[in-house]
């Protein structure tokens, strides 16, 4: 898919879904996996929301990148909305639903994902 791109030291489970919808397939990145970033089985990257052929006035759709950063953890059957950015070392619970940045070093979870706690910083 040219419009992802995956360090080789991420992981991404079966069954996980990347959906550029809008029109055709945009020339740029829409996904961005870094250093060992995972995703976990049955996971939902909304990267635009507008269907193809609808005619709704005022919703042409816009396409908007999503970045897992290094050593974040997304949970199962998780959906993270276009825009949105999952911080370094966070986790995101499984069956969230993210429509906002995720801070570095914190769990987020629910629908709409919240912050539950954050995680300690340890050397």
């Amino acid at each position: 898919m040219s419009f992802v791109e995956a360090e080789p030291s991420s992981y991404v489970g079966p069954s996980v879904t990347i959906t550029p919808l809008g029109g055709p397939t945009p020339n740029r990145t829409l996904l961005t996996l870094k250093e060992r970033a995972t995703v976990s089985p049955d996971v939902t990257f909304l990267t635009s929301m507008h269907p193809e052929e609808a005619e709704i006035p005022g919703y042409d759709g816009e396409y908007a990148p999503i970045i897992v950063s290094e050593d974040a953890w997304i949970g199962a059957d998780a959906t993270i909305l276009g825009g949105v950015t999952i911080g370094e070392q966070s986790i995101v619970g499984a069956g969230a639903t993210v429509t906002e940045d995720v801070p570095p070093q914190t769990i987020v979870g629910g629908v709409p994902a919240e912050k539950l706690k954050d995680i300690p910083h340890t050397e």
